[in-house]
């Protein structure tokens, strides 16, 4: 099979041959479709046990759309049994749109606290769910995009081809004769990712998108952060779950033919500048993947019509509560069906802000209104790294430095603690910026977190997800908090010290931008000073709580997916790395503080 001659300033894109949908190994029951149309009753069910329709639905299935350059592609679509026209709300993906889920649910703990009875079963993964908003007035439909399952072509991993078909998809879907021309789109990760890039290109009959945490720059939010590659994760999405009948963009190979920054990876980033339309963002500090550049396109579009939120939880489990179901139906309900609800009312930021309870119940505050993101009243302050793994709010005169293993999980990471005297809020980004050496190599690749300390100086958690039904006989304490993909510990930053250049012109306080384009080594031995920006938090400390500051040689454990515990890293880092401060290096972390508002 000949690979699409696409190629960016004479990049060609690499190609692999997909795993076809039949494979066995795949995590979604292949189920081959031709075109149908039925209505599933009240009451039907995909399966027992799984949610069932309480109003009879219009399924449309394996329905072909026509892309601009002939290829085409296919969806499935649920709408009411209705003569008015009505809104769409699209979930585009690779994931299947066969109403099946995704497997990967069956591999987590207590499904992340939605049994298979919250939805119906004919949800694409990580979007809505035709039973929940079809009797709320909306038409769900679901589309596999090109390459992926029985749609045709070559699958693109992201980028601006995904945003011209998710163009070409909804003025088709606008067009359709149930259709009131007003169409939207739903859902989390890639299905949100893909809101962005269709946004950019402007479809006029897209009237409001809701990126329910997205990452918006490939290389920077995910697949190589800070300059360090790390492509174990798009690896296995896109090697376990992505079906196709002709080829897929080999992101990997990508990844390893152009660690630096190039016109291949500009074609991953998505400019909002220019997005006026309605935003209804949300993000979190659990995601590994998404926080950072949510925030960072939400931050970025001028829309005067723009709201974001940060929950506590996790965004699967977010996705499916009732109570922002009904938060999301208010948005859709004002610009896509124009009802004047008073939706603009709704607070322009809602933060959640974690306390770190050993229970779920027992924290965080959710949703505390602000007039916007970052807080306008946040004070900036600096904590000087001291001797004897102090914090301070001065640096110390004499200098010095502490060093730590950098090349080994088993390492222990140098840290630094501030015990807090009162009450204390941080909610944003923050940034550290060290100075630092190594004797035995020409680079570092810096890991810097921040966690929260209990008044006994307990290391803290926080679980993401409220464990109000779990099955008898579970020890909350013991057997939930093992889980990696229910917990978050606090804010990460990465950097590789050869990509320390920033560029000014797009660098802010607090996110410095760094152009990843060239590496500048540093000598060994040679000090460099290494400005980090931490992933945003919201974390409250009581007086007698402490911040902890750590530094090492790989991540810091609070994703949503757990690293593999190998002997030695697959980064670049070898012996020691030292940190110096005191005197001329005014080593330090920043912190956002901020005022809750009064209750």
């Amino acid at each position: 099979m000949t690979a699409p001659n696409l190629e960016f300033d004479g990049l060609p894109i690499p190609w692999v041959a997909t795993v076809k949908p039949e494979d066995e190994t795949n995590m979604f029951p292949y189920k081959k479709q031709t075109r149908n149309t039925r209505t599933l009753p009240c009451g039907w069910t995909v399966k027992d046990g799984r949610r069932p329709l309480h109003e009879e639905l219009i399924f449309d299935e394996h329905v072909p759309i026509t892309l601009r350059d002939g290829v085409r592609i296919y969806c499935d679509i649920f709408r009411p049994v209705t003569v008015t026209k009505l809104p769409a709300i699209l979930a585009i993906s690779p994931y299947g749109k066969n109403g099946h889920g995704f497997r990967i649910f069956e591999n987590i703990p207590f499904r992340l606290g939605l049994p298979e009875s919250a939805t119906s079963g004919l949800e694409k993964f990580e979007g809505p769910d035709p039973a929940e908003w079809c009797p709320r007035g909306y038409v769900v439909v679901n589309v596999d995009i090109r390459g992926t399952w029985d749609s045709e072509g070559n699958c693109y991993i992201e980028g601006s081809q995904m945003g011209v078909d998710g163009y070409d998809t909804v003025e088709f879907i606008a067009a359709q004769p149930w259709c009131n021309g007003a169409v939207s789109m739903c859902g989390n990760s890639w299905l949100a990712t893909e809101q962005w890039a269709t946004a950019i290109q402007k479809p006029p009959s897209l009237k409001c998108i809701a990126p329910w945490e997205a990452f918006t720059d490939k290389y920077r939010d995910l697949i190589c952060r800070g300059g360090v590659p790390k492509d174990n994760f798009a690896s296995f999405i896109f090697n376990k779950t992505i079906r196709g009948r002709n080829l897929r963009e080999d992101i990997s190979g990508a990844l390893t033919k152009w660690p630096l920054f190039n016109a291949y990876w500009a074609d991953k980033v998505y400019d909002t500048s220019n997005l006026t339309l309605p935003i209804y963002a949300l993000s979190s500090y659990s995601s590994g993947n998404h926080g950072s550049g949510t925030v960072r396109g939400w931050l970025n579009a001028p829309s005067k019509d723009k709201w974001i939120r940060f929950h506590p939880t996790q965004e699967w489990f977010d996705l499916y509560t009732p109570r922002y179901i009904d938060d999301l139906q208010r948005f859709y309900d004002r610009y896509l069906k124009g009802i004047e609800n008073g939706w603009e009312e709704t607070p322009r930021a809602r933060v959640s802000i974690l306390t770190y309870g050993s229970r779920f119940e027992q924290g965080p505050i959710w949703d505390v209104p602000f007039s916007d993101y970052p807080i306008q009243s946040t004070e900036y302050q600096s904590l000087y790294l001291q001797g004897s793994g102090k914090l301070g709010t001065s640096p110390q005169v004499k200098e010095s430095f502490v060093a730590h293993k950098a090349d080994s999980y088993q390492a222990k990471p140098s840290e630094f603690v501030l015990t807090f005297d009162q009450p204390t809020t941080l909610v944003g980004h923050s940034k550290a910026e060290l100075w630092m050496s190594c004797e035995e190599k020409d680079d570092l690749d810096v890991y810097v977190s921040i966690r929260k300390l209990s008044e006994s100086g307990e290391i803290l958690e926080h679980v993401n997800v409220p464990w109000e039904a779990l099955p008898e006989g579970v020890n909350t304490q013991h057997d939930v908090p093992t889980a990696q993909t229910v917990k978050y510990t606090g804010p990460t930053g990465i950097l590789r010290a050869s990509h320390r250049a920033q560029d000014p012109e797009r660098s802010t306080p607090m996110i410095p931008y760094h152009p990843h384009d060239k590496e500048d080594k540093v000598p060994p031995g040679d000090i460099v000073k290494l400005e980090i920006s931490l992933w945003p938090m919201g974390i409250h400390f009581n007086a007698g709580e402490s911040l902890l500051f750590r530094v090492q040689g790989f991540v810091d454990t609070s994703t949503d997916f757990p690293s593999h515990i190998e002997k030695k890293l697959d980064n670049l880092n070898e012996g020691q790395h030292r940190i110096h401060f005191g005197g001329k290096y005014d080593s330090k972390i920043i912190v956002p503080v901020i005022a809750l508002p009064s209750q």
